[in-house]
């Protein structure tokens, strides 16, 4: 069963990123040598994470060649990460299976049109090797997914001096005619609340625990909203 693993957005600069949600009151991880990466890591006990990550609008040029190789889903969505400007980009589901060939052999049962299955890997800062896979849906705007991280990688102790202990609530707009791919993709998710829209994509992310609100300047536009507690 397919359930929220992160959401990713786009910023210009990662390191510019980390130093505005450090001084939110958020503890970030680079994902590789902080010298070199490209991308930065907001976890939480459990549930969802967050990925912020920076590219080169150049990539977009590498949507064929990567199309040719996995499959037009993966050179598609290449296309719209690279897309210039910061916002949300994509919203990842995960299984808890190392390998997807099973779970692209069930979604293509299902109807969903995929690419191939894609086998990634990053260096930690501490020089850990983690590798996955991922899979990309057509069209690009439905979420993509990725297999369990080998080895895991989700910290055994996460504080965030802000108050923010997880995400509540994940806001995803769906259009009528994706929504028969979208629902096989994935169920019912504690995290992600459904609604319709013009067009499918994320619109906006709820956090829980914080207790204050958040400079919308120091954002990169990201459209978080605080959690109303449950009485």
């Amino acid at each position: 069963m397919l359930r929220t693993s992160h959401l990713v957005y786009k910023v210009d600069d990662v390191r510019a990123l980390v130093r505005d949600f450090t001084e939110l009151g958020f503890t970030v991880e680079y994902g590789s040598d902080p010298a070199r990466a490209h991308n930065a890591l907001l976890w939480f006990a459990e549930g969802p994470f967050i990925e912020f990550f920076q590219l080169h609008t150049a990539f977009r040029l590498l949507r064929w060649p990567l199309g040719a190789a996995y499959g037009p889903g993966a050179g598609e969505r290449l296309m719209r990460w690279a897309r210039p400007g910061e916002g949300w980009r994509d919203l990842a589901l995960e299984t808890d299976e190392l390998a997807l060939h099973q779970t692209r052999t069930t979604l293509r049962a299902a109807g969903v049109p995929l690419s191939r299955v894609v086998k990634g890997r990053r260096t930690r800062p501490d020089g850990q090797l983690v590798r996955y896979q991922f899979l990309a849906p057509r069209p690009s705007r439905l979420p993509f997914v990725v297999s369990a991280y080998d080895p895991p990688q989700r910290p055994a102790h996460v504080v965030h001096p802000n108050g923010a202990h997880g995400i509540a609530r994940v806001r995803m707009g769906v259009a009528d005619t994706d929504r028969r791919c979208f629902d096989a993709l994935i169920g019912g998710d504690r995290w992600l609340a459904v609604e319709p829209a013009p067009r499918t994509g994320l619109l906006g992310v709820e956090l829980a625990g914080l207790k204050a609100d958040l400079d919308p300047d120091r954002l990169h536009g990201a459209a978080f909203t605080a959690a109303v507690p449950k009485g």
